[in-house]
């Protein structure tokens, strides 16, 4: 009778670990086949959806700080005008050498660089550090390792 009750709940809990361990490698394979492209034009449709836990799942984890204001009581709307992968070797180089990758200990396999056009409206202007208009910015996108999903880690002018 143990012996029987001892080979069910081994049972229970492999079938259990089994269908978690699916789910999670499930899980991380759909963030992993993410391009980084994609994480962009993700990043932009989750911030125009104010949701903030999607945002950071585009976002390296130096962008989870308490100090970070999001601003999404102001913000009307914000959407992509244009999006072009950035191949200048002085872009890329700046980011690298004397950016956040100089820190991070990014390699050049593993950063995308993107020209990003886009637009934004927010409901009062002169309240943040934009006003609402067109904004050209470039973003690093980053991962650990060809294993590892695509991150932004850095955005600015």
């Amino acid at each position: 009778m143990r012996k029987r009750v001892f080979l069910i709940v081994l049972l229970l809990v492999s079938v259990s670990i089994g269908y978690y361990g699916v789910k999670a490698l499930t899980s991380n394979s759909q963030n992993k086949s993410l391009d980084s492209k994609q994480v962009v034009e993700n990043y932009f449709k989750y911030r125009n959806e104010k949701n903030k836990k999607e945002i950071l799942k585009t976002l390296t984890k130096w962008h989870d700080a308490p100090n970070v204001v999001w601003g999404f009581e102001n913000l009307d709307n914000i959407k992509i005008v244009d999006i072009k992968e950035e191949n200048s070797k002085d872009v890329r180089n700046g980011y690298l050498q004397n950016g956040r990758g100089s820190v991070n200990n990014t390699t050049e396999n593993n950063l995308k660089v993107y020209k990003v056009k886009y637009e934004v409206k927010y409901l009062k202007d002169g309240v943040g550090p934009q006003d609402s208009g067109v904004y050209d910015w470039w973003f690093f996108v980053i991962r650990e390792n060809e294993n590892s999903p695509w991150l932004i880690d850095d955005m600015g002018e």
